[in-house]
């Protein structure tokens, strides 16, 4: 069995002339069973300086004489080089006590001296046991060092190289070297404990084995787990390992005669923490493992797991650098189309774009510059906006937003008017002034984007002249507007409503429709019919009619035409309400529905004694009858007349409440006047037996006297019609600062204070069969009326039950 450890047979090298010496040495070395010795033999000085250069043997004995020299020239020899050598030597000398010779000894290195004459084999053996032990414990610290620079290499290329193929090669190559084995490699499992071989250093001629595969019969379980925990499996001669047939057969693959194994662990897997085998091999005969060797191996596996960490490290590096290197690749890639598509953007836009510095340059500008000045995009490049001859208000409203801009680092907007080029006009922008910050935060250039809102500002002026014509038309429009929002409270009123309603604004805006302004009688029925259009727009009253309070707390009936107001997205927001004031038209209605009636009923009933008389006579059944017959022609004529005066009443009234008369106003005496009246009027008056007394002042007045005559005889003919026989009737005129008014005083019944004021009305008399008997037509009052308002005075009564009534008018100076 070989061992290139310390357990070696010593060589020792025996330099003496005397051969009876030589053996006698031997023999007394070879006495010491504990040591092994070989032995070489040289007689002269010039043959032990041969076996020592050709054997390097490990210890010398050599004689001080010799035949060709002295022995202190091997030594010399075997110290050449060395700056203070120790050599492996013992100096046989037959100068016993000589003790310069001792030092020459000594100095030249050599580890003892003896005297030929006290030569025994104790002492030999002593002399040369100490130098063996010496030389042993010299190689092993020599052998320890070794050790050490291997692993220090190791790890210097574990640290230098992160790739596991390079730093397994190296391992192989430094123990194959170091042991002085046939063969070193590196195994590797697989989950399932097959493996292959990843790193192989083999000795010529045997053959590599690298890339090997090995099942995983070959690793059975009761192998694995030793290895799992750690185990050395140590075989220094294969065939005496006691290994199991299928292990034998394994190794002799390689072939291997001895091996020494130890695990490689990975800390980190706690679930597989086998990765794979260190294994150095002996192929052709047995070899002992030393605890260096195996220490050795130990050592390096260790390393190796560190080795195995660090190659995943770097490989999940590697990986996490691959990935973020196309990460990086894809990121730019990405950004520069970004970039592109941007580029392509900013110069396709129609809007302008441009970026100046601190010192308002041009740094960029797109091509839309050219569309809207006709200038090129290069000649802006460096220059200032005073520089490009722009207008001076856009540069002053520029510099103004980017000086704020620059003050208070926050985007300015603002828009501006400019002119095109080539006359085509003026275009509007929309300017945003944008801040640009550099690494260290500061504000290094200005973005500014001119966004063109020419046609919405045109749409705006548009709608603004629309809604200002709207305005205008609901602010004038003769009708009355109200806008309400969903709640009922009044957001718009026009000011006709103001006006004929009598509110102000402030009392209107605001405020709740229907409690404010809607009689509470009315309230509930709007609430009903208008409270669901909300959730149903299609139920919704367009047309619709009540009353509003007036703010003197009159109610006008009003008719409204009703719209639904809505956003763009047809959200309902409110309602907008038109609506006319018939209150009076209603009146006129109601009034002319009466009056149809009334005037119906006082045709009727003549016509219907005119036709009964006239159908008598036609029948023929008067003929024997003439004083009959007469009668019924006097009541036929007299109701004919009464139909002719009240026709002609009615169309009297009619032209002059409708303005269809025109007043023929003069300067008139009143004197006269009311002489002319008591003329007309004195046989009616005398009929009735009643005197008219007059003392009336002579008095200008500027009035229309046809009319004023007739008003007058229509009062002074009540008068009489109502007075009893033999009484008086007056008639007066008073003159004051602004008006004269006339009055004629009766003494008769008198009418009831109810009755003071529709006395006025048409057909309203106190007693309707007052028409009948007195012959009047209900109407005569009524013209007075429209004659006395069309003068611009106004007409009164003033009466006392069964004293006497006084109607009075005025006529005013001057209108």
């Amino acid at each position: 069995m070989t061992s290139p450890t310390l357990d070696v047979a010593i060589t020792i090298l025996i330099v003496d002339d005397s051969e009876e010496d030589r053996v006698t040495y031997m023999r007394y070395l070879q006495s010491d069973l504990s040591r092994s010795y070989n032995f070489l033999e040289a007689a002269t000085l010039e043959e032990g300086l041969i076996f020592w250069r050709s054997h390097q043997p490990d210890i010398v004995l050599v004689d001080y004489s010799l035949p060709d020299g002295e022995g202190l020239e091997l030594l010399e020899a075997m110290g050449e080089g060395v700056l203070v050598p120790k050599l492996e030597a013992i100096v046989l000398t037959g100068h016993r006590g000589n003790e310069q010779l001792i030092l020459q000894t000594m100095r030249l290195g050599a580890a003892d001296y003896l005297s030929k004459s006290e030569v025994t084999a104790l002492s030999l053996c002593n002399r040369v046991g100490r130098v063996v032990d010496h030389l042993l414990l010299s190689r092993k610290l020599q052998r320890l060092q070794n050790q050490e620079i291997v692993i220090a290499k190791i790890a210097l290329h574990i640290r230098q190289y992160f790739d596991l193929e390079e730093i397994s090669n190296a391992i192989v190559q430094e123990i194959r070297a170091f042991l002085k084995a046939d063969r070193t490699v590196i195994y590797r499992f697989n989950s399932d404990m097959s493996g292959v071989i990843i790193a192989e250093s083999v000795f010529p001629p045997w053959e590599t084995c690298i890339h090997r595969q090995l099942s995983d019969e070959y690793f059975p379980e009761n192998m694995g787990g030793e290895y799992r925990e750690g185990r050395v499996f140590i075989a220094p001669d294969i065939y005496t390992a006691n290994l199991s047939e299928c292990h034998l057969h394994m190794l002799e693959q390689f072939p291997t005669r001895a091996s020494l194994i130890v695990p490689i662990l990975h800390p980190n897997n706690l679930d597989h923490p086998l990765w794979g085998l260190l294994c150095t091999y002996q192929c052709f005969e047995p070899h002992f493992w030393d605890e260096l060797d195996i220490r050795l191996l130990q050592q390096l596996s260790v390393q190796l797991a560190i080795a195995l960490q660090q190659a995943e490290l770097y490989r999940s590096l590697q990986i996490s650098n691959t990935d973020l290197e196309n990460r990086v690749n894809e990121r730019t890639a990405e950004l520069f189309k970004r970039q592109q598509e941007s580029t392509a953007l900013v110069e396709n836009s129609p809007n302008l774009i441009l970026r100046l510095d601190r010192q308002l340059r041009h740094l960029y500008i797109n091509s839309a510059i050219e569309k809207i000045l006709g200038i090129p995009p290069a000649a802006f490049i460096g220059k200032t906006f005073r520089e490009m001859g722009l207008p001076e208000r856009s540069i002053l409203v520029a510099e103004d937003a980017i000086r704020t801009l620059v003050t208070t680092g926050i985007s300015q907007q603002y828009e501006i008017e400019f002119p095109l080029s080539d006359n085509r006009g003026t275009a509007h922008y929309q300017v945003s002034v944008i801040p640009e910050y550099d690494a260290d935060g500061e504000i290094s250039t200005i973005l500014m984007v001119f966004a063109d809102i020419t046609s919405n500002k045109l749409s705006e002026f548009a709608l603004q002249e629309a809604n200002r014509r709207w305005q205008s038309l609901l602010d004038n429009v003769r009708l009355i507007v109200i806008g309400l929002d969903n709640e009922w409270k009044v957001e718009y009123a026009n000011p006709f409503f103001l006006e004929s309603m009598g509110y102000e604004l402030a009392e209107v805006i605001g405020k709740d429709w229907l409690s404010c302004f809607v009689p509470q009688s009315e309230q509930e029925n709007i609430r009903r019919d208008f409270g669901g259009f909300l959730n149903n727009p299609d139920k919704f009253l367009k047309y619709y009619q009540n009353a509003i309070v007036t703010k003197s707390g009159q109610e006008r009936v009003v008719s409204w035409n009703n719209t639904i107001l809505r956003k763009q997205n047809n959200e309902v927001i409110g309602t907008m309400s038109i609506g006319e004031d018939i209150t009076d038209k209603l009146k006129v209605e109601r009034l002319k529905s009466e009056f149809i009636s009334i005037a119906s009923h006082e045709l009727r009933t003549p016509l219907s004694s005119i036709r009964g008389a006239l159908g008598l006579l036609a029948s023929g059944v008067l003929a024997n009858q003439p004083e009959v017959a007469q009668n019924m022609l006097n009541i036929a004529s007299s109701d004919t007349e009464r139909l002719v005066r009240l026709v002609n009443d009615i169309l009297d009234l009619e032209r002059l409440e409708s303005n269809n008369v025109t007043l023929n106003r003069q300067w008139s005496d009143t004197a006269e006047i009311c002489q002319q009246v008591i003329e007309t009027m004195e046989a009616i008056a005398a009929k009735s037996q009643i005197e008219i007394i007059s003392n009336v002042p002579s008095q200008q007045i500027f009035a229309d006297r046809d009319r004023l005559v007739q008003t007058l005889v229509n009062l002074l003919s009540n008068a009489v019609k109502f007075s009893m026989p033999h009484s008086q009737v007056h008639l007066e005129v008073e003159a004051i600062t602004d008006e004269i008014i006339f009055r004629v005083r009766d003494h008769g019944r008198g009418i009831p204070e109810s009755n003071l004021e529709s006395i006025f009305e048409r057909f309203n008399q106190v007693d309707a069969s007052d028409s009948r008997q007195m012959g009047g037509t209900g109407l005569g009052l009524a013209i007075c009326r429209s004659i006395v308002q069309q003068h611009g005075g106004k007409i009164w009564a003033e009466s006392v039950l069964n004293q006497g009534s006084t109607v009075s008018f005025t006529i005013p100076h001057r209108i």
